[in-house]
């Protein structure tokens, strides 16, 4: 198999496996419906998952545990899918298996620094002027804004960090071919 083909005015740098078989995120024909099937349900997962967080926030440690599904929702959907034209990265691909293990510890720890985040912001509070912790008008507490920003870095730290880990196994993978 040729690894550089002529695809639609473009080079296409296909990487192989042992078989000669082209890399899946790289080498796919586009569609519209390219994974709705997968992700459809992630998404219905993590909003779903807001309505177990309102359930159990009153609850010990509550907030800091509801708040981990739709966190892990948004970690695979912003790592895996193809959001305003980005590369899709399938697993089914090789390259996306070898990774996962990594990914997954790597995301364990953002995990617990969210659930630290959340539980020392949580302990805070008492020493916060009331202002901090009540809404004003359409708008929310500032505290809670200022932890859901917080909490939204982290999450993009770890959206840029996956998918660079993956980029780099298709580049590596690709110049050991």
């Amino acid at each position: 198999m040729n690894p550089v083909r002529l695809v639609n005015d473009t080079l296409i740098a296909t990487m192989s496996n042992l078989d000669s078989v082209g890399c899946q995120c790289r080498d796919h024909e586009r569609s519209a419906l390219d994974r709705p099937v997968l992700f459809l349900p992630l998404i219905v997962a993590m909003f779903a998952s807001f309505g177990l967080l309102l359930g159990i926030a009153d609850l010990p440690f509550g907030v800091q545990l509801g708040s981990l599904m739709p966190y892990t929702c948004l970690m695979v959907l912003a790592t895996f899918s193809a959001q305003r034209g980005q590369q899709p990265y399938f697993f089914q691909c090789e390259i996306v298996q070898s990774t996962v293990p990594r990914l997954v510890k790597r995301h364990a720890v953002f995990l617990v620094a969210i659930v630290v985040i959340e539980t020392i912001a949580f302990h805070a509070t008492r020493y916060m002027p009331p202002s901090w912790l009540v809404a004003k008008g359409r708008d929310g507490p500032p505290f809670a804004i200022g932890l859901c920003i917080l909490c939204l870095c982290l999450a993009f730290v770890q959206i840029l960090t996956n998918r660079t880990l993956i980029a780099r196994a298709h580049r590596e993978r690709n110049v050991l071919l």
